[in-house]
């Protein structure tokens, strides 16, 4: 047999060692911790197992009975499914849970060897009990290995800063047009006379993650929703590229924000607040944000998924790619189809977005 499958990320270390991931997500480290501290098994609805071919490509892969914390949509395909009398569930994903991040999905050596990879790793999951496989958020360094392997690509539309080499925050609004300019000084000084204050902590302690733990958990607990990540996770996290914005009111913190550097970019993550304050959560996880990118260097600022209010702030439209191996051949047709014209509608949009940026035309 030419490969293995483990149940702990720990079991092929040495392996993954070998192929080490720049991105700050998929890596050895932050795939562990989201292991060892609960936050993925059996019962958390993503139950991870490590494909292990023998050319040492290893593929990360989780058992999923729903579509919780994926971030690419696909309940009408398990409506259809249902629908049709089939089973949708259970499926694979081949992601960073709870993390929409556009990263690589296997390590591997090169396409070639993580292209041999999949197509065993497809013939595995083909004998068992699965309806699909879904690469979620794929970087353009591995989508020849999924194309190659017969994957359906699904496109989608997201918002990314980026630093045109600016020295400070006024640089930046220099180039925006006058009326979008005006829009984030107005907001801005909202916040501002509010009070409100901003303390950002590059090497959190133990403590300082609890009290981030509180925000974060009680944007889940309004919603009527149990966090994805619990505090053992976050206790864990060792970057040294990480950091804890909190904006605080006389003395008390009212918000925060979690930030993760890597070589080019600045990710912004897991906002949490206790009071309603207008323009509270665009300066904490934006203006902020471009201010600590600007500081840093970064080529760019990745502040989430979705928000098309992002757009007139000047976070430009990107592209990104998830892939899709379905199994029944006439699903396979129809997901097929209706990707090809979602693709359609994607296209239009973000090149209509592009139209819409709020930059001086230079």
């Amino acid at each position: 047999m030419n490969y293995s499958v483990k149940k702990t990320l720990s079991s092929c270390k040495g392996k993954i060692a070998n192929h080490p991931a720049s991105d700050t997500f998929f890596n050895y480290q932050f795939l562990s911790n989201l292991q060892k501290s609960g936050c993925v098994g059996k019962d958390t609805g993503w139950d991870p197992k490590y494909f292990v071919h023998q050319n040492d490509s290893v593929i990360p892969f989780y058992e999923k009975h729903n579509s919780q914390g994926e971030f690419v949509f696909d309940y009408s395909w398990a409506n259809a499914y249902f629908r049709y009398g089939m089973r949708y569930y259970p499926k694979i994903v081949l992601s960073v849970p709870f993390t929409p991040v556009v990263g690589n999905r296997i390590f591997c050596d090169d396409n070639g060897s993580g292209s041999v990879a999949l197509a065993e790793f497809k013939k595995f999951i083909n004998k068992e009990d699965f309806s699909s496989i879904h690469a979620l958020y794929v970087s353009n360094d591995q989508r020849e290995i999924f194309t190659e392997n017969g994957f359906i690509e699904r496109f989608d539309c997201n918002f990314k800063w980026k630093n045109d080499q600016y020295d400070t925050f006024d640089d930046y609004l220099g180039k925006l047009k006058s009326r979008y300019r005006k829009n984030i000084q107005k907001e801005r000084s909202s916040i501002i006379s509010e009070g409100i204050t901003f303390n950002l902590i590059e090497k959190p302690s133990q403590e300082i993650w609890e009290e981030f733990y509180l925000f974060y958990a009680l944007t889940y607990v309004r919603r009527g929703q149990q966090p994805y990540l619990n505090l053992n996770f976050f206790k864990q996290i060792k970057e040294s590229g990480t950091s804890i914005l909190f904006a605080e009111l006389g003395g008390e913190k009212i918000a925060a924000a979690l930030f993760f550097l890597s070589e080019d970019t600045l990710y912004g993550r897991y906002w949490g607040a206790k009071v309603d304050i207008d323009f509270l959560h665009f300066e904490t996880c934006y203006y902020q944000g471009i201010d600590l990118a600007i500081q840093k260097k970064a080529k760019f600022f990745d502040p989430g998924i979705q928000g098309q209010h992002k757009l007139k702030r000047g976070f430009e439209p990107v592209l990104n790619r998830s892939f899709h191996w379905i199994k029944n051949e006439e699903f396979k047709k129809a997901i097929t189809s209706f990707c090809v014209e979602e693709a359609q509608h994607i296209n239009k949009y973000y090149l209509g977005a592009k139209k819409s940026l709020p930059f001086k035309n230079e």
